[in-house]
């Protein structure tokens, strides 16, 4: 989940620091390099690290972190022009956790919702602590997949709605885990699990099935690349 403490476009400067970094030859950037782009704290650069990596924009190593395809397309665009970097971001996210959160989640396009709403909607397991899901919200908006009304309420995009009514929304339209896939790994991911399921697993679980699953999407990148 992102840090509380830094706003998502802040965030997004810890990834173009990443990827300005690499771009120099090197193999990997450290927190130091990106103390030194941004000027954030290192205590706030950790989990944005860590969540970045779990959403598909960067992974880890020895050496540090490296972008990923996708990361690199993001942050280089978010250097020049982030209007174009929310678009392409957008267009990256589709395959994350998070994007599949939120379309089998019960926001619905042409409702109006708050934040916390969202939020609360998209929480799969509901003793979590919430705030870490408003801020996530954030990132909703930055990719575009939520939009901000003239009195602060918001609204599913309506680029999102083909996917929201194809999203499976019981565990029958959900493909078990086994289930052969004669094409290959598609470029969207179905979750083996639907969302009644997820919420009853407990926090150690549950938190092991998003590992997991950023383990999964950082694969598929690969192979897009």
């Amino acid at each position: 989940m992102p840090p509380v403490g830094i706003q998502a476009a802040r965030q997004m400067d810890v990834l173009a620091a990443t990827v300005s970094t690499c771009a120099t030859g090197r193999s990997a950037a450290k927190v130091n390099d990106i103390v030194r782009e941004t000027g954030l704290e290192r205590h706030g650069i950790q989990p944005t690290l860590r969540f970045l990596t779990g959403t598909g924009l960067l992974t880890s190593g020895p050496a540090g972190w490296t972008p990923t395809v996708p990361g690199v397309r993001v942050g280089q665009a978010w250097a020049t022009n982030r209007d174009t970097a929310r678009t392409i971001f957008g267009e990256v996210w589709r395959d994350s956790w998070v994007y599949h959160l939120l379309i089998r989640s019960s926001v619905r396009p042409g409702v109006a919702f708050s934040a916390e709403e969202i939020a609360k909607a998209m929480r799969p397991y509901q003793t979590s602590k919430l705030t870490p899901w408003m801020h996530l919200v954030d990132w909703l908006v930055l990719a575009r997949y939520v939009e901000r009304d003239s009195d602060g309420t918001l609204r599913l995009s309506g680029a999102l709605t083909d996917d929201v009514a194809a999203a499976p929304d019981s565990e029958q339209d959900v493909p078990p885990a086994s289930a052969p896939d004669p094409v290959g790994p598609s470029l969207g991911l179905v979750l083996p699990v639907n969302m009644d399921q997820l919420t009853h697993l407990s926090a150690d679980d549950y938190g092991a099935v998003m590992r997991s699953l950023a383990t999964i999407y950082e694969v598929l990148s690969r192979q897009r690349a």
